[in-house]
């Protein structure tokens, strides 16, 4: 159902397997309050730009229905694309039943490809519906339903990597290449796994930017101890030491090694990973790693105050009247990044960096 209407109009409407979405007033306002920030900082300067959404966590509730939203907000953003962190939600009850959790998969791939460019989908640790005992979905099942369906949109700038929930996208005009990576990597045993070949895939597609191109990387888990909840003393992300020299290595222009996997930065090519950007903690939480600038959303999630290391914060909030987004904005000419927060704590969310 295609309905051409503002986003003052009280609803919008969208056919979803019967059931209809109602887009609410709330999100016209809270769209064009952040759409005034954004195009104030923009000024006349080129952008990559990109929304993140994560821990939507809608299995056995409506949260799925932020989804809809964020692809209405994207007709007043021009998006590159759409990238979603992980943990739509898929060990509750409600999905225990895996004919259910088949129809919740397709329903959010449905609301997913209703974006006309690329709409890359994480795995999070929530997603292969464990409830029933075993994961009962592997991440190439995951990624038929997310991300793969994105390259038929992509004029060849999305590569995937093994079973499709890895890879990047690049942006030429603006000469930045995206990586997303699979922190739930089910090659190996663990909760949180990053196996090396996935990382001798990130230390392989780094080294091969063309000059003076950007870098960002997006995960579920946080690889820093930055998203660790207090009763987590160590991390539990097996091989994140990997995944942290690369990146320090990478803006150091310098070659390394560890556990088998290889990397060569050397040659002076002026190429820089500029931000690594994650969900999970159910918290906000920023800080500057090696020139890195790291940065966590809070999503949909929980997280009781006890869990909370003293440099996170939460807003509550009730997402029936608002959404939880951080719109990221980067001006390659000025290396200038800043994430504009649209909904839960508005302006008083975004954040900024410069390298």
């Amino acid at each position: 159902m295609n309905k051409v209407i503002s986003l003052f109009v009280v609803l919008l409407t969208m056919s979803i397997f019967a059931e209809e979405i109602a887009i609410p007033q709330w999100l016209g306002k809270q769209t064009q309050e952040t759409y005034a920030r954004f195009q104030e900082w923009k000024g006349e300067d080129d952008v990559v730009l990109f929304p993140i959404i994560t821990d939507v966590h809608s299995g056995g509730r409506d949260s799925y229905t932020q989804v809809a939203y964020l692809n209405e907000v994207a007709k007043t953003f021009e998006f590159d694309f759409i990238a979603d962190l992980g943990d739509i939600g898929l060990d509750v009850p409600a999905t225990k039943d895996p004919e259910e959790a088949r129809k919740f998969i397709a329903r959010h791939s449905e609301l997913h490809q209703q974006f006309p460019g690329i709409f890359v989908n994480l795995v999070g640790n929530h997603d292969h519906n464990r409830i029933a005992g075993e994961d009962k979905f592997d991440d190439k099942f995951l990624a038929e339903y997310f991300t793969k369906p994105s390259l038929a949109k992509a004029d060849g700038n999305l590569v995937l990597a093994e079973n499709a929930t890895y890879g990047y996208i690049d942006i030429p005009a603006r000469k930045t290449r995206v990586f997303f990576l699979n922190t739930c990597d089910r090659d190996t045993d663990g909760y949180y796994v990053v196996a090396p070949k996935q990382m001798q895939f990130l230390a392989d597609n780094l080294e091969s930017i063309e000059p003076d191109w950007h870098a960002f990387i997006l995960s579920h888990y946080c690889m820093r101890p930055l998203g660790h909840w207090v009763s987590e003393t160590t991390s539990c992300c097996k091989n994140e030491d990997i995944f942290l020299r690369i990146i320090r290595d990478c803006n150091a222009k310098v070659s390394g090694e560890l556990k088998g996997v290889k990397w060569d930065f050397s040659k002076g090519n002026p190429m820089h990973v500029v931000s690594y950007l994650t969900g999970d903690s159910h918290f906000d939480a920023t800080e500057v790693y090696e020139g890195i600038f790291v940065a966590i959303t809070q999503g949909y999630g929980g997280v009781g105050n006890a869990d909370m290391p003293v440099w996170s914060s939460k807003v509550n909030f009730d997402y029936h009247q608002s959404m939880l987004l951080d719109i990221v904005a980067y001006k390659p000419a000025t290396h200038q990044l800043k994430l504009f927060r649209l909904g839960a704590g508005g302006a008083e969310r975004d954040r900024a960096f410069q390298w």
